[in-house]
Formats: C-alpha cells, structure tokens, sequence
C-alpha cells in the first residue's frame, strides 16, 4: 500500500495545474459581454442561436429584489371624532348669502314707447320732432311720428315766413293664422310765402294741405310663402294767392286740387330647386288733378320676378312686365325687363349690377312739395327711363365699408323746372315744369366707418354728374358736383357730438343767363343726456354764413342757432 502512495501524490499535483487552468478560463469567458455562437446551429440546424453568459452575472444598477413593503398595523384603531368636536375650534360667524350664478338669457331689449326733441332757433323758428310707439297688447301695436318746422323769416326786403307739418299714424296687428293687418294714415299742412312776382310789393303766399290713408293685409306661411294687397289713396290742395288781382289773372291762382288711388297685389312662393323664389305681381294707380276741367292718369301693370342665389356667391333677379301709362298728352302699353346681378367674390369684397326700362309717373303733390316756388296751371306728363348701375363693395371689418359706382339713365320726357322771364306783367317769376329728353351719367364713391363701435362713426359720399338734355343743354337746377358727409362722436354715455357737411357745385339758371354759386354748409350740434327721461341740445346750421339759393330768387336762411329738450319715454 505504501508503495502506491507516491504514485498518486504525483498525479494529484500534475492535475491540479489544470483544474486551476480550466476554472481560470471558465471565469474569464462568464466574464465576457460578447455573445457566444456555435456555428453547428447555423451550418447544421439552420438555426441562430446565441449565449450572452457574461450578462447573468452582470447587476443591474437601481434594482433592489427585495423592496421595502410597507404594511398596515391590523392592531391600529381608527380616529373617530363627533360632530360636536369637528367645529369645536371653528370661529362662529356671520355668513352672507351665496351668490347665484350667472345667468346669460336672450331678451327682448326694452323698446321706447316715446321720444320728443323740441326748440327754437334763431328768426323766431320753433321745431319739433316726436316718435311715438304704443303696444295695446300682444298682438297689436300703434305708432306716430311728427315733424313740424317753422320761422317768422329771415329777409328784410320781403316775407320769408314758412311752416312745415308731416304727421303720420300707423296701426299693426297680428293674428293667429298669420295674418298681419298694417293701416297707415298721414296729413301734411305746409305754409309759406314765396318769391315775390314781378310789381308786386306784396309776397304771394301758398298753403299746402293733404292727407292719406293706406290699408295693407299680408300672410305669411313661412320665410317664402305668402301673399300681400294694398289699397288706399290721398288728397291734396295747393292754394296760391295773391294780393295783385291782375297777376292773379295770368296766374290762374286759386287751389289746385289732386286725388289719387291705388291698389296693388303679390303672390310669391318658393320654388322647387333650393334658393330660389317666385313673385307674381300686379298693381294700378291713377288720378286726377287741376281746377275744371280736371285731367286724369292712370297707370296699370303687372310682373313676374324669379330669383336664384348660386353657389352661395351670386344672386340673380330677374322680372319681366308690362304696364299701361294714360295722360293727357299720351296713351302707350310698355314692356318693362330688370335684371340685378350681386356676386361675392369673398367675405369683403362685392360687386352688383342692374339694368331696367320703366315708365314713371310723378303726381302734382310730389312736384309742389319738391319745388315750392312753381306757379299753377301745371301739367303732368309721365318718363320712360331706360338705366344701367354697377357699384363695388368692399368691407375692411364689421361696420366698415367703402363703396364706389356709376349710372346711366336716359329718360324721355324728363322734367325739370325752369322759372318764367320776368320781363313783362304777365310772367310774374314762378317756375313751371318743362318736359324734354335728357341723358344723366354720374360716378359716385364714399364709405362709411364706425372705429370704435357706440363711440365713434363716420360716413362720406361725393358724385360726379353730368345731366344734359337732349340739345346739349345742362338741365337747369342740377348739379354736377357734390359732397355729402357726417360724423359723431361720443366721449361719455351721456354726451354725442355730430357735425354734418353738405357740398353743392355751380348749376345753370338760364331764365339770367348766369350760373347759381356753389355753397358748402356746415353745421354741428350736441345732444347730452340729463337722466334717462330728460337731455338738452344744440345745433349750429350755415356756420359759414353762405349766401347761397336753391332756387333762383329766394335766398336761403343764413347762419342760425337752435337749442332745446329732449324727452325719452
């Protein structure tokens, strides 16, 4: 036994080298971050496969196994506490009521059942505008407006007093099947003296009184649907006199008497494709007028409109028609076409156009009121007009505008005033009405600005004319330049500051052979608001002080200051 003793001390040390050897390597390959492949798993197998054995002994850095858990003593005991100890530290105060919250509802605004603006001015010159609304119950309402002007005058060398009333009254009512009835009624009483004649030391006077009444019943099924008729009439005395019996002669001065009727109706309804409407529609007037014999006129026609909006851009009207003119110079039968085109080209910008033949018809009361210097013995005789207009929008932002255009209207059997030669007797200087073609081309352009909304608002227009009568001639009266503009402003709620501005160029007066001035009038006021019921104003007119006409022989009212009340109700 001995023997083998030495034999195995030595293979025990020749092995332990290698196994130090073996484990030596075995550490260095664990080590390792590179993957280890056997490539028999790619060449054999088709498989890849590799071994990453460095990574198992590699820590994680932050990774801790065995987290904290925190757990519940299940011996605790719960705080409980009563009421009366909850609020024992709280201070006893007293609290105010809590705020509501705010409610955001649509009503209707409160509408001013009255507003009256009265005063007077220089000349002895009292005015009085008042607007009246009154709502007798749900379904019915009346209204009224007055307008009343007057002066002692303001010439030396002849009267110069006048008068001035327009009243109007209009009664609404609705009732369950659509139905809504509107009857309006109206008087105006206008008195004054005018230009003197020829030799006549006194100033003739003329008084103007009339009245009208107008009944209109309309359904509407919806926004499209529905129908609409009215009916009604007016009457109307010009009295002239004068103190000369002679002139009164030539004159035929007295009263002019003139009635007139109408009646109309229109059915429109909405058509089969969508956006686009229907109206048919028919309508007579007529009248009669002077002293014996009496003339009469008539009108009568009827039309059918069609309108269509496209593509949300363009919206087309077109109506074709026709009406009959009787008067005592002629009897004819028109055909009257109108087409109004309006095209979006965006949200701001626009432009629309038109173009129409009708004939028109102009009744005494309407001349006597626009020119209170004609005489008597006028004549009616009615217009075609044949016209075209094209104008462009252009909107910078909400309640800013700037807008330009142009016209033409040719109209046979214009008619324009022109005053009698005063030199004879028998032709005492009033104006009568003269009939003849003409040809009116104007270019016109303005805008209209609000810059600070409630605060401050501006709007402006000036037009460029050119009225020519068939022979070449400007027609008389007519200007060929203008201007026209406003602003306001309103520094506090209570106090509006406005100033208004009119500008009319040089126009023909053939009866002197000369030209009337041009004028530029300028005028401002002020309106402050005491409470809600009770404000004070005060306006400037002609600050400038012109001396300017609008007719030939009467000069117009110089620089003048008004002041007085306003009530609101």
């Amino acid at each position: 036994m001995m023997r083998y003793t030495p034999l195995f001390s030595l293979l025990l040390l020749l092995c332990i080298p290698a196994i130090g050897t073996a484990q030596t390597t075995q550490s260095e390959a664990d080590r390792s971050l590179l993957p280890e492949i056997n490539p028999q798993d790619i060449e054999i197998r088709s498989e890849f496969r590799a071994r990453f054995p460095g990574l198992r002994r590699q820590s994680i850095l932050g990774f801790n196994p065995e987290p904290r858990v925190f757990q519940i003593d299940a011996n605790r005991m719960p705080f409980i506490e009563n009421r009366d100890e909850a609020v024992a530290d709280l201070s006893v105060t007293e609290l105010d009521r809590p705020e509501p919250p705010q409610r955001s509802l649509l009503t209707t605004p409160t509408r001013q059942n009255l507003y009256v603006r009265g005063g007077f001015g220089s000349f002895l010159s009292p005015e009085l505008e008042a607007f009246g609304f009154y709502e007798l119950n749900e379904k019915s309402l009346l209204s009224s407006d007055v307008n009343f002007s007057g002066s002692n005058g303001h010439l030396e060398n002849q009267e110069s007093g006048f008068r001035f009333l327009d009243a109007n009254i209009s009664y609404y009512e609705k009732t369950n099947e659509d139905y809504r009835f509107k009857l309006e009624g109206g008087v105006v009483a206008d008195k004054y003296s005018s230009i003197s004649p020829y030799s006549d030391p006194n100033s003739p006077e003329k008084e103007n009184l009339g009245a009208s009444v107008k009944g209109t019943v309309k359904k509407m099924e919806n926004a499209f649907t529905g129908f609409e008729a009215s009916l009604g009439g007016s009457i109307f005395e010009s009295e002239l006199s004068l103190a000369n019996s002679q002139i009164n002669s030539f004159l035929r001065s007295g009263t002019v008497s003139e009635k007139t009727y109408f009646a109309s109706f229109s059915k429109f309804w909405a058509g089969q494709r969508m956006y686009e409407t229907f109206d048919v529609s028919a309508q007579f007037q007529g009248g009669n007028y002077g002293q014996a014999p009496l003339q009469n006129w008539i009108t009568a026609g009827a039309a059918l409109e069609y309108e269509r909006l496209l593509n949300f851009t363009t919206r087309v009207t077109g109506e074709v028609g026709f009406q009959y003119v009787s008067d005592p110079f002629s009897n004819k039968f028109y055909v009257t076409p109108e087409v109004q085109i309006k095209h979006n080209f965006t949200d701001a910008f626009s432009v629309s156009g038109s173009a129409f033949t009708k004939p028109k018809m102009q009744t005494q009361q309407e001349h006597l009121q626009y020119n209170r210097f004609l005489g008597g013995g006028t004549e009616l005789r009615h217009a075609y007009v044949a016209g075209v207009k094209g104008e462009a929008n252009y909107q910078l932002f909400e309640g800013n505008r700037i807008f330009a255009g142009a016209s033409y209207n040719f109209t046979r059997d214009y008619a324009y005033y022109q005053r009698r030669d005063i030199s004879g007797p028998t032709n005492t200087g009033f104006y009568n009405i003269n009939y003849a073609n003409a040809n009116i081309l104007e270019f016109y352009t303005g805008a209209s600005y609000q810059l600070i909304p409630e605060k401050f608002w501006a709007d402006g227009r000036v037009y460029f004319r050119a009225p020519n009568l068939s022979s070449g001639q400007t027609i008389p009266y007519e200007e060929k330049l203008g201007v026209k503009g406003a602003v306001s402003y309103k520094p506090i709620q209570a106090l509006t500051i406005n100033g208004w501005t009119e500008y009319i160029g040089k126009r023909q007066s053939p009866e002197t052979n000369t030209e009337l001035n041009a004028y530029l009038l300028l005028n401002a006021g002020a309106e402050y608001q005491i409470n809600d019921t009770f404000g004070v104003y005060a306006k400037l007119l002609n600050i400038l002080g012109q001396d300017y006409e609008i007719w030939n022989g009467y000069q117009e009212r110089p620089f003048q200051i008004f002041g007085g009340i306003t009530i609101k109700l």
